[in-house]
């Protein structure tokens, strides 16, 4: 016996597939019943009346979409956004998130316009 290989799909993860009408959607996962019956709100469809909307769908006609990798451009304009509301550890979350973006996978550092003011200083270790 073959086993398909397929992503579990759960609560929260963004899908995409057809409904019980048909239609082709994109959205996110709802609720999930034991009969395999999934209910996801519908972000984009070819079916314009269904967007908002929940539908249902069978867990074999759901794809599950890859997870969002951030790239620097689009942290840096959170980090701003996160300054506008004042909002300390969403902006320490993404500096984080930021300063990961900024090595390598041979972990050596690339090059860090730090943010802020002033320009970056580069640890240096105090015997």
């Amino acid at each position: 016996m073959t086993a398909i290989h397929q992503d579990w799909i759960k609560v929260s993860d963004w899908v995409s597939g057809t409904s019980a009408e048909d239609e082709k959607f994109i959205g996110y996962v709802e609720s999930i019943d034991v009969y395999g019956t999934v209910k996801v709100r519908v972000t984009q469809c070819d079916h314009e009346e269904a967007i908002g909307e929940v539908v249902s769908s069978s867990l074999n006609k759901l794809s599950k979409l890859t997870d969002y990798v951030p790239v620097e451009a689009g942290l840096r304009s959170l980090l701003d956004l996160a300054l506008m509301t004042r909002d300390q550890s969403w902006f320490d979350d993404l500096y984080a998130n930021l300063r990961i973006l900024q090595f390598d996978a041979a972990g050596e550092s690339k090059s860090f316009k730090g943010y802020g003011s002033g320009p970056a200083v580069s640890r240096v270790r105090i015997d």
